[in-house]
């Protein structure tokens, strides 16, 4: 009996995600980042020294986030359209996750994902990777995928993720004790 060694976390989850099939000899992933998705992106700072009035920030750094917030839509669309494929990501680590989705993959196909780690405000991360394995959840196929290129951001905010529920899942098991 082989023994595993898990680098990274995974916790069981649902969430939705995309993703679109490399053709043979495809290497390059499409995703490259959503601007005003990730909200460490559009965290504003406060100027220094700044002879600005309170409420005039105030309402500045508003109107900011509610901008990034279009953005981050107008985002998704287009994510969706160049992503064809709906998944439901019921499992995740940084090197990996299992989805499900209403089609079926073959063993090796090479995939791009993007994922929706938080709808408001919108955080995505994205990850190319290869289906390693085929296992039944419920009646239905989950596909387990391996990442074979994933930026270096986007690893940390999957981790980071898997963390947060980590968090969410002990506080609720000591209020629950």
């Amino acid at each position: 009996m082989s023994e595993q060694k898990r680098t990274y976390s995974r916790v069981e989850t649902y969430f939705p995600g995309r993703l679109r099939l490399l053709a043979p000899g495809e290497e390059n992933a499409v995703y490259q980042g959503c601007f005003g998705c990730d909200a460490a992106q559009s965290v504003a700072l406060r100027p220094k020294g700044a002879n600005m009035p309170e409420a005039l920030l105030d309402f500045l750094e508003t109107i900011n986030s509610k901008l990034d917030m279009l953005l981050s839509l107008a985002n998704r669309e287009h994510l969706e359209s160049t992503f064809p494929v709906a998944v439901n990501i019921v499992e995740i680590s940084g090197a990996g996750l299992i989805f499900t989705a209403d089609r079926e993959f073959a063993m090796d196909d090479r995939l791009e994902l993007v994922l929706f780690l938080s709808q408001f405000p919108l955080q995505t991360a994205g990850a190319m990777g290869r289906i390693h394995r085929r296992d039944d959840q419920s009646g239905n196929s989950a596909w387990a995928v391996d990442f074979t290129s994933i930026r270096e951001q986007d690893r940390e905010a999957i981790v980071r993720y898997v963390f947060q529920q980590q968090r969410e899942r002990i506080r609720e098991s000591k209020q629950w004790n």
